[in-house]
């Protein structure tokens, strides 16, 4: 989403990032250069409220979690430090200013993401723009 910031601000939409780890975590992504909140729910309160799940037997023994890892590295990714819950799979959501959810993404496995541009599609399609209802009402 990094890479995306200034485009989905350009549409009204903010982005919030959201992980099990640290608050030293959080704030250390933050100070090296990520251009947006990183927020920690260490109880996974939110994970839950979206119905993302966790890592089990199947999605361990998946193919795909494989692939992702591939591709992923092929990409110069390479695992970090782990804090948080290892086994909290992620997920992308939309929320419109009033936090109702208008899209989300569940990730079936390890690395399962949106692309950027069906993320875009989805902002543009739910209304994302100068009067669309995912304006963000900062100071209203």
């Amino acid at each position: 989403m990094r890479e995306a910031h200034a485009s989905i601000e350009a549409l009204g939409a903010r982005v919030v990032a959201v992980g099990t780890g640290s608050t030293a975590q959080a704030r250390r992504l933050m100070e090296t250069g990520t251009p947006f909140p990183c927020l920690v729910d260490a109880d996974r309160r939110l994970y839950r409220a979206l119905g993302l799940g966790r890592v089990g037997w199947r999605t361990i023994f998946d193919p795909a979690t494989y692939m992702n890892y591939w591709r992923a590295w092929r990409r110069g990714a390479r695992q970090g430090d782990v804090s948080g819950d290892p086994r909290q799979l992620s997920g992308v959501a939309i929320l419109d200013p009033e936090g109702r959810l208008r899209w989300r993404h569940v990730s079936r496995t390890v690395g399962d993401y949106p692309s950027l541009p069906d993320v875009m599609t989805r902002l543009r399609e739910l209304g994302g723009g100068r009067d669309g209802p995912l304006r963000s009402r900062r100071g209203a």
